[in-house]
């Protein structure tokens, strides 16, 4: 058995603001896994450029759902060895969804092999229970879900199912992502968020919640700035880093609105297209008077992808 496979995954924003473990976006931004497939292989992992990888051994999310897709749909089979090369675009720890690629590329690589082998000896799963499985793995389905789908996606878990809505981003609004050189773990991130809630701020995030798919459907860039806001997370997760603070303020007094990209560092900025260019320019001059500790970012213009994870065999 030989193959060479080449497999994309799309950057992920989750939460969108209100929607903790239920909004999630895909946006063109990828990491690349290229596959090698034959019987000398150990598993090798490297970056394409062969520089160290920034995981290793049980940090192996790649390897992972790999190995999760054999022990679901192919438990007859042993597991069939693989070299990968990895160009990795998305941050590690980033906020932009590099756990869930690496788990969508082993399961989709997993979903190859069954489909090019292994169809005929046991059944190929559905889409909805791949996603199921996927969202188990990671704990929340908001990254895995737009990740292997790609658009708009709101999703959650019932009785065993994830029941999942996507819908197109309207193309009226111009995003931006703003990436600062820190990095953020989600379980430490998790661990600062209240274990109560006041009733109020649940309402207020269902409210908002409502809102998002009510500009999903309108495209009115003033229900967007309300449908952003949120009191479950963001405030917690922001506080102890003043620079997303202030990108905030920027946002919100430059006509424009922003939610924090799934526990951060990162943040995706919504602005209307007509005013994009204009907004940028002014963003980027007051941050860099307001920026005092110095941390470096990137900030880049971003479009959304609606196609999600695509596997190609090269060879």
């Amino acid at each position: 058995m030989n193959h060479k496979i080449h497999i994309r995954v799309p950057g992920t924003s989750a939460n969108l603001g209100p929607g903790f473990d239920l909004l999630g976006m895909a946006l063109k931004i990828y990491n690349h896994f290229y596959f090698t497939i034959d019987p000398h292989a150990n598993y090798t992992t490297l970056r394409i450029d062969n520089t160290p990888l920034p995981f290793a051994g049980k940090e192996d999310l790649v390897l992972c759902g790999y190995e999760k897709y054999f022990e679901l749909f192919l438990p007859k089979i042993k597991l069939i060895p693989y070299n990968v090369k990895m160009d990795l675009n998305l941050p590690f720890k980033g906020g932009l969804g590099s756990s869930a690629s690496a788990l969508t590329a082993g399961f989709a690589l997993g979903n190859f092999l069954h489909k090019k082998h292994f169809s005929k000896k046991m059944p190929i799963p559905g889409i909805d229970r791949i996603l199921y499985e996927l969202a188990m793995m990671e704990g929340h389905p908001d990254n895995t879900t737009p990740a292997m789908i790609g658009g708009f996606v709101f999703s959650y878990f019932h009785n065993g199912k994830l029941i999942f809505f996507k819908d197109k981003f309207p193309t009226a609004v111009s995003l931006f992502l703003f990436i600062p050189q820190i990095e953020v773990s989600t379980n430490d991130s998790r661990k600062k968020l209240p274990d109560k809630y006041p009733v109020s701020d649940i309402i207020y995030n269902m409210s908002r919640i409502a809102t998002w798919h009510h500009f999903i459907k309108t495209k009115d860039f003033s229900h967007l700035q309300r449908a952003v806001e949120d009191k479950i997370h963001t405030p917690y997760r922001i506080k102890p880093i003043p620079l997303l603070g202030i990108v905030g303020e920027l946002c919100n007094k430059l006509g424009a609105t922003y939610s924090l990209s799934g526990s951060g560092p990162s943040v995706l900025i919504y602005t209307e297209k007509k005013n994009a260019k204009k907004f940028l320019e002014k963003f980027q001059s007051e941050l860099s008077k307001r920026n005092t500790q110095e941390i470096a970012y990137t900030i880049q213009k971003i479009e959304t992808d609606n196609v999600g994870v695509l596997v190609k065999e090269t060879r």
